[in-house]
């Protein structure tokens, strides 16, 4: 009886050793894989056409997105870098400063009762508004200060009675320290530098803002409208255009 060529080919595997069970284990898994996969492209197929959808609702805002350009920006030298400075922050020099807080603190009252049945706190006191008005017409040149130690100054004008008063009196307090404020300092060092104060006697301490709370306290406590001490003088430094001795 003459075999079949698929006979003779299956006989020609099985002599080389080809199992039939070993294709049919490897092949029915691979079957069953590529079974799932379909499954789960088909499963798939809904949700991807609800993202195109999406994709194609949002594409005439990505279009004016890209679009989009930053304005030319120029010369960066043009720029102006910061808030410019109000003429009412500058002192007479021109410069910056930080004005004095005037404002007194508003009063806080404590509403716990444990703390309002402990004894009250001692009371800062404030700065006195004692003053020597010059008369009409003044000059700082008729003026003479003269310090009678580090804390007290002796003030006298043409034609009025001589007074002493102290840094408290003037308004040149440090309220944490209840001890001169750097304002007073200044107006010492120039007392003891001859009423010059140059850079060889300088301290760092001094900057624009107490020279010119300075000239605003003296303005203020004698009632007069000129400054008192004028520009920086490169040959001598600040000087006080009233007479100034100090007590060394």
């Amino acid at each position: 009886m003459k075999k079949t060529v698929g006979e003779l080919v299956n006989e020609q595997a099985l002599a080389a050793g080809y199992s039939p069970v070993f294709g049919k284990g490897l092949i029915s898994p691979m079957n069953e894989a590529f079974e799932t996969m379909r499954e789960l492209s088909d499963k798939l197929q809904e949700p991807m056409k609800s993202v195109a959808v999406i994709a194609k609702s949002l594409q005439p805002q990505l279009d004016a997105i890209e679009k989009m350009k930053l304005p030319e920006i120029g010369n960066l030298s043009n720029l102006m870098i910061g808030p410019v400075i109000p003429e009412s922050l500058r002192d007479e020099d021109g410069e910056f400063y930080i004005p004095p807080i005037t404002r007194p603190v508003q009063e806080v009252r404590i509403v716990n009762p444990e703390v309002l049945n402990q004894p009250a706190p001692q009371e800062i006191p404030q700065q006195n508004t004692v003053s020597y008005p010059l008369p009409t017409g003044a000059v700082w040149e008729s003026l003479t200060v003269k310090f009678l130690d580090g804390h007290i100054v002796k003030v006298s004008y043409v034609g009025m009675e001589s007074k002493k008063f102290d840094f408290k009196d003037m308004g040149f307090i440090n309220m944490k320290t209840m001890k001169p404020d750097k304002k007073w300092e200044l107006l010492r060092a120039i007392a003891d530098n001859g009423g010059a104060l140059t850079m060889s006697g300088w301290n760092r301490e001094f900057g624009r803002n107490v020279k010119y709370e300075l000239n605003e306290g003296l303005k203020r406590f004698f009632q007069m409208e000129e400054n008192p001490i004028p520009h920086y003088n490169k040959r001598q430094g600040y000087r006080t255009i009233f007479v100034l001795h100090s007590d060394q």
